[in-house]
């Protein structure tokens, strides 16, 4: 048997360059009364979104 591993880690040299800022757009409107709507933008948290989903529609008749 050889003690040569079967896996070997390879690290490239990656500019540090920093990353934009995530910038928000809205991606969902939703109309509940004629002076009530709910603005949902991208990149939401997805249980802060579900919990939105339940109180929207069990609001909903």
């Amino acid at each position: 048997m050889s003690d040569k591993p079967d896996i070997v880690q390879i690290k490239m040299d990656q500019p540090n360059l920093p990353r934009p800022a995530a910038v928000a757009s809205k991606a969902l409107q939703i109309k509940l009364a004629d002076n009530e709507s709910v603005i949902v933008y991208n990149h939401i948290q997805g249980y802060i979104l579900d919990a939105l989903m339940k109180a929207v529609f069990d609001r909903a008749h």
